[in-house]
């Protein structure tokens, strides 16, 4: 036999529930990626928080290539570079407008270096390898846990994506493609987006954004 709530009981839920900060109360982003022609390597969405517990970030190189084609790390925190490769690689970025610049030296196979990310912050950095030039990588300076890396592939060009747990205050959600123009979203006044992704100011796809 199931016991009904009295009204007494239910006024007092309803008042703890309204009473509950606007942090405590999550959401979820759901997103659609479109490109037009061919897409580029990586994208990251992300909203940002006041506190994060984002890790160190490891990225391992195998046959000539990195494992992972962007980690995201929080700033002041360590990447480490490892290489389970059968040949030497050189990791190292160069990119004066986000004050990021370092060089690992030669690392045998087995090798690992470890640098500190001590650059901007919310900016992206390409990562190479000064043997393997076609090697490539990103890191993101980005401290929030609300985050969705989106790697893309050649012939594919509409991709989705899910940002949960999203407290209900947060006013911003961010897209980010190296090179791209930056995608920044008011999520707070409504719950339906489109917005261009462009280069250069040039249309390259589309990006929708739903809040649930």
């Amino acid at each position: 036999m199931k016991r009904r709530l009295s009204p007494w009981c239910r006024q007092l839920i309803l008042i703890l529930i309204i009473s509950l900060p606007s942090s405590a109360i999550a959401v979820s982003i759901h997103g659609t990626v479109t490109f037009i022609k061919k897409p580029p390597l990586v994208g990251i969405a992300y909203v940002p928080a006041e506190q994060s517990s984002i890790a160190d970030a490891e990225i391992d190189q195998l046959d000539k290539q990195f494992t992972s084609k962007m980690v995201v790390i929080k700033p002041g925190d360590s990447v480490t570079f490892k290489n389970s490769d059968n040949v030497e690689h050189n990791v190292f970025a160069n990119d004066v407008a986000q004050s990021a610049k370092f060089d690992v030296g030669l690392m045998p196979p087995g090798e690992e270096k470890q640098i500190v990310v001590d650059w901007k912050e919310n900016s992206i950095v390409r990562v190479g390898c000064k043997i393997h030039p076609k090697m490539r990588t990103y890191l993101a300076s980005i401290d929030t846990p609300y985050h969705k890396i989106i790697e893309f592939e050649n012939g594919k060009q509409q991709y989705s994506f899910t940002i949960n747990n999203i407290p209900e205050g947060s006013e911003v959600l961010y897209f980010k493609v190296p090179k791209y123009d930056v995608v920044a979203i008011d999520i707070t006044d409504s719950t339906s987006w489109t917005m261009d992704i462009t280069k250069k100011n040039k249309i390259r796809g589309h990006v929708t954004i739903d809040k649930k």
